[in-house]
């Protein structure tokens, strides 16, 4: 016998039942409050089930589920599923009442993990961890590229001709080192050519002195302007930037962490890192929440816009880009690497860009192609997959 108990979340209490998988109602729908005593009453109530045939589900609503979410299924090991809202919200609106309470949303919620249920066990956990842990990782790179665009606009004012001079690049070493010490034009014209190089350069020598020189004469001519402030301004870019790039550091030996504990059949794929595979899953969460793999793909935003009006009907389509950017990030990200890893898909990639597509529609084409792979590979991640 299993027993699906559903639960509705709010912000101050929650409402449970329990419902067996012939839909016999074996605890009616009572409300526990959203602290230590509320949530060891419902392990109370559960405590005369069996653990094992026990499956309990709640809406992603907000944040508000995931601390009832980590103490049961991480303090008290119980199987916990995370239902889509809104496809809750359809299966209750089947009925031909129309009675929307926290007691009906309770028994709805059972309801539907009773006709539902995927039974994915405790990797539910890492999963969530995973998605926390992406989320920052992305968050961290755009804060990063704010920074950097910040620090280009800054030195155009104190020192216009230096990114020329690092071939358009300062995100290397080089520039780092050059920057937290001597910021503007007016610092590095004063320094003597030997301190510029060895500030520049102090361990791998990858820039020579004649080149310091170089610097030092392009500072005596340049356009730029001195000020004390933006010099400051200049060198906190900087520093923050190196704090970020330890922050990704530490987040992405976390990810890597979790993706060996989780094992995830997804790297199996040619090019398919556990990076990617984390933003992977800790988007799509559970596959069995979608159907067939075009769902996935209308998820990611990776379909196209379909623009068709009487005897209209558009020539080119574009990508909708109305799913889930994370997801749509990893795929066309993944995709890129997948093809320059896998013959297979490099020629479909070749095949997209000979009719005339460019390298980026190319990719979202890819990446739709991936998704098959994908979805294969989670439903079936017992069989054998070989990817040329």
């Amino acid at each position: 016998m299993t027993y699906f108990v559903g639960i509705d979340i709010a912000k101050y209490s929650h409402v449970a039942c329990v419902l067996d998988q012939f839909g016999e109602v074996h605890i009616q729908p009572f409300e526990f409050s959203n602290d230590l005593s509320g949530f060891k009453s419902l392990i109370n109530a559960l405590s005369s089930f069996p653990k094992e045939d026990t499956i309990i589900g709640f809406e992603s609503t907000a944040h508000y589920h995931e601390n009832l979410f980590y103490f049961l299924n991480r303090d008290y090991n119980y199987r916990c599923e995370l239902i889509n809202p809104i496809v809750s919200s359809r299966f209750r609106s089947l009925s031909l009442r129309d009675i929307k309470t926290d007691k009906v949303d309770a028994l709805s919620i059972a309801s539907f993990l009773s006709f539902n249920s995927s039974n994915i066990g405790n990797d539910n956990f890492i999963i969530n961890e995973l998605n926390y842990l992406c989320d920052d990782r992305h968050k961290l790179l755009k804060s990063k590229t704010k920074l950097y665009i910040q620090l280009t606009a800054t030195l155009d004012r104190v020192f216009p001709e230096l990114k020329p001079f690092l071939k358009n690049n300062l995100k290397s070493n080089i520039a780092h080192n050059l920057l937290k010490n001597f910021s503007t034009a007016s610092e590095i014209e004063k320094v003597r050519v030997d301190r510029l190089y060895n500030v520049i350069s102090p361990n791998t020598r990858q820039f020579s002195k004649a080149r310091a020189e170089e610097l030092k004469k392009l500072a005596q001519s340049s356009v730029g302007f001195y000020s004390d402030s933006l010099s400051k301004r200049i060198k906190h870019f900087i520093h923050q930037i190196e704090l970020i790039e330890s922050q990704i550091d530490d987040v992405e030996l976390s990810i890597v962490q979790y993706m060996q504990l989780l094992d995830s059949p997804l790297i199996q794929i040619p090019g398919m890192g556990y990076i990617q595979a984390a933003y992977i899953l800790s988007v799509i969460q559970n596959i069995q929440r979608f159907d067939s793999p075009c769902k996935v793909v209308a998820f990611a935003g990776l379909d196209p816009k379909i623009r068709q009006s009487g005897q209209f009907t558009a020539a080119k389509s574009r990508m909708s880009k109305r799913g889930n950017k994370l997801l749509r990030y990893a795929l066309i990200w993944s995709a890129n690497n997948v093809q320059k890893n896998s013959k297979t898909m490099n020629q479909y990639y070749n095949m997209k860009r000979s009719q005339g597509k460019s390298h980026y529609n190319a990719l979202g084409h890819c990446a739709s192609k991936l998704v098959n792979y994908i979805f294969f590979i989670l439903n079936n991640p017992d069989k054998e997959f070989t990817l040329e």
